[in-house]
């Protein structure tokens, strides 16, 4: 009786997991940053204070996929998800969007030069090489940035405007982080979409 309800817990506690896990990363999936998010809003209502959401998106890793194959692409996936973890403090979140697409939930924000460290930090840990498979892989990203209340407050709010802010990053020569402008507005111009895995 008692390794009957020892299995069942663990059947459990694995099926909770992956209910809220990304199963090639193992980071939070969308669910699970959606709960977090969720949570930081009434904390910050609370406490009047606030947090931001960023949007990364992988630069050339279709390229990447294409070249070497996706074994080596689920490989680079998950070394991207642990320098991504490795960037941020133990109370905030790194998600896993799908495909080579990432959210971050800064839970914690005095100002927004603190998401500009944040997003510098990412980049330059991502800028260095991973070598997968024999491969010396390089590869990029862009960022954008929604601060809450200012930028949304909700969660597919803060979400739309840091995917639209990311776009804006993608298409800088400089800086390849960008917070949201609703003068840029929600969507990009058609036209003017750079396919996210590219």
């Amino acid at each position: 009786m008692l390794h009957d309800i020892t299995e069942r817990k663990t059947i459990e506690a694995q099926m909770t997991h992956f209910a809220n896990y990304d199963a090639l990363t193992n980071l939070a999936n969308r669910r699970l940053v959606q709960d977090r998010v969720q949570q930081a809003i009434m904390h910050a209502q609370r406490a009047q204070a606030r947090f931001a959401v960023m949007f990364i998106d992988l630069d050339k890793f279709k390229r990447v996929n294409d070249s070497h194959g996706h074994d080596v692409g689920d490989q680079l996936l998950q070394a991207i998800g642990r320098r991504l973890a490795a960037c941020l403090r133990a109370e905030d979140t790194v998600g896993r969007q799908g495909g080579d697409e990432f959210i971050v939930l800064l839970a914690k924000l005095r100002t927004p030069a603190d998401a500009v460290r944040v997003a510098e930090k990412i980049l330059e840990g991502l800028s260095m090489p991973f070598a997968i498979m024999g491969h010396d892989l390089r590869i990029g990203a862009s960022i954008g940035i929604a601060v809450y209340p200012g930028d949304g407050e909700d969660f597919e709010t803060l979400i739309r405007h840091s995917d639209a802010a990311m776009y804006q990053a993608k298409k800088s020569e400089d800086l390849k982080y960008h917070f949201f402008d609703p003068i840029e507005g929600d969507t990009p111009p058609v036209d003017e979409v750079v396919a996210p895995s590219e």
